[in-house]
């Protein structure tokens, strides 16, 4: 049986994640910080961790990144109340291999932790020349709709810098559908405001 590692400072967050998880046949231990996490990984067998990014102490970067220097082959997906691309690279640079919004991860964490064991999964970085409007559409592909509206404002805003102001427009849109998808109404609110300054 393979134990995954629960760190969140919110007791009901990591009891929802067990409960959610528990059927899935693994077992679990948990950390309530980045330094109690750290403790976990030196006395326990873990195969994987679900990571916080916002920690009391020290902060799920700084664990992650010290977890990496204990037990580099340990898998660590990072979860975040705020994705943001700058988030989700810090924590894939720092050595996460998947990041998820806590908002959605019900939809998508099953098929991200059977990847991280099985080390299927590989994460990249986004970068200047990465096409973001395919990177939106494969995360769609996975039912990752808050990650994908992510990147579609992301590159409807680069459109709308490069003065193409309709395919801005269009992006944009389609960002607000699916961050409504995602269930994220106030992030779909916030960019309708943006599209009528526009």
């Amino acid at each position: 049986m393979k134990t995954i590692l629960i760190v969140d400072d919110k007791k009901m967050l990591r009891e929802t994640l067990i409960d959610y998880l528990g059927d899935e046949g693994y077992s679990f231990i948990e950390a309530d910080s980045g330094e109690a996490a750290l403790e976990m990984v030196k006395e326990n067998k873990v195969d994987l961790i679900l990571l916080d990014v916002n920690l009391p102490g020290i902060d799920g970067t700084r664990t992650l990144k010290l977890i990496k220097k204990i037990k580099p082959e340990i898998p660590v997906i990072g979860l975040t109340g705020e994705l943001t691309i700058d988030i989700r690279n810090e924590l894939i640079r720092s050595g996460a291999v998947d990041v998820h919004a806590k908002s959605a991860i019900y939809e998508k964490l099953i098929p991200s932790i059977e990847k991280a064991l099985d080390g299927s999964i590989c994460a990249s970085i986004v970068n200047d020349t990465m096409n973001l409007e395919e990177l939106a559409e494969n995360l769609k592909k996975e039912n990752r709709w808050e990650e994908s509206a992510m990147y579609l404002k992301e590159a409807g805003l680069e459109h709308e810098l490069m003065e193409n102001h309709d395919k801005a427009i269009a992006l944009l849109l389609e960002a607000v559908k699916r961050f409504e998808r995602a269930g994220r109404t106030t992030k779909a609110k916030l960019l309708r405001n943006i599209l009528e300054e526009m």
